[in-house]
């Protein structure tokens, strides 16, 4: 028999419950809100937990790491109120798949009996994988259980998938020659479609940056030759911002290498072109009464 290093703690008193008191809402709505999760245990040092507070519910799963610690991770919010849509709901089955998943990414997923009950004998493609926003939900789930802050983690996602996407577009930039800001004064050039103009004021309104900051960037490209300023024949006053045959081809291979990059991190994300057409409809929900 493996020593308490190695083994899971099972006493009563870590609020463990058997998997049909957390298999639906109806049996949960009996648990009473608690400060800590109910754990359930689906394998030896792997626990799949439900935590209730006064305004939400929320699944999570931890692993035993030794010395009496265990590593824990926030799953998503339990379908006690609302339906289970499979991403930022979950129902308990797909809360059991998803443990699994952040199991298997570490090395230690559902073996032999235990798989099989589960339904779960292939391993997903994907892993998920506990990272410090889920530190920072944790945190908050343990000090104030009385709130629901489940919303503040999905927007620190959304922040930070929008710094990875920049991050990449920078080395993009880069390799074309220019720097982030001159690449997407290229690409909104370049998506207007020929004769790839456009006044400096609708550039700078659809970039969301200064006139100021607008102006010396246009100044710096046209210094390197990718745009041209030409008098705006219906208003002698201003000017358009048009591309160059140097600024067209270099949209054109920054384009060309964005969406390369996008089918590589597609591929490694492993969704199908209807979850992130469903996840796509949540955002933009999100983004409608959002401000």
């Amino acid at each position: 028999m493996e020593d308490n290093e190695h083994m899971a703690p099972r006493q009563a008193s870590d609020g463990h419950e058997d998997g049909a008191s957390l298999a639906t809402p109806e049996s949960r709505a009996a648990l009473q809100p608690r400060r800590k999760p109910y754990w359930h245990a689906v394998d030896t040092g792997r626990h799949l937990g439900y935590y209730k507070g006064a305004r939400s519910a929320s699944w999570h799963a931890r692993l035993f790491v030794g010395a009496g610690r265990y590593e824990e991770i926030l799953l998503g919010k339990a379908d006690d109120s609302a339906g289970a849509d499979g991403l930022m709901v979950l129902n308990y089955t797909q809360a059991v798949a998803r443990s699994h998943e952040w199991w298997s990414g570490k090395g230690r997923g559902v073996l032999g009996g235990a798989a099989a009950r589960l339904g779960l004998r292939n391993r997903p493609k994907r892993r998920v994988q506990t990272d410090r926003l889920d530190e920072v939900a944790l945190a908050w789930a343990r000090e104030r259980p009385d709130l629901d802050l489940s919303l503040v983690g999905l927007f620190l996602r959304i922040k930070q998938a929008h710094y990875m996407h920049e991050r990449r577009l920078t080395a993009i930039s880069q390799a074309v020659g220019v720097d982030i800001g001159e690449l997407h004064v290229l690409l909104a050039l370049r998506r207007a479609g020929a004769p790839y103009a456009m006044r400096p004021t609708d550039l700078f309104k659809s970039l969301l940056v200064t006139s100021g900051a607008m102006s010396k960037r246009i100044d710096r490209m046209e210094g390197m030759k990718l745009v041209a300023r030409v008098a705006d024949h219906e208003d002698l006053r201003s000017s358009n911002i048009v591309l160059t045959e140097a600024g067209v081809a270099a949209a054109d291979k920054a384009i060309v290498r964005i969406a390369d990059g996008l089918a590589v991190l597609r591929a490694e994300i492993g969704m199908s072109d209807a979850q992130f057409s469903e996840a796509d409809s949540y955002i933009r929900r999100i983004l409608s009464v959002g401000g």
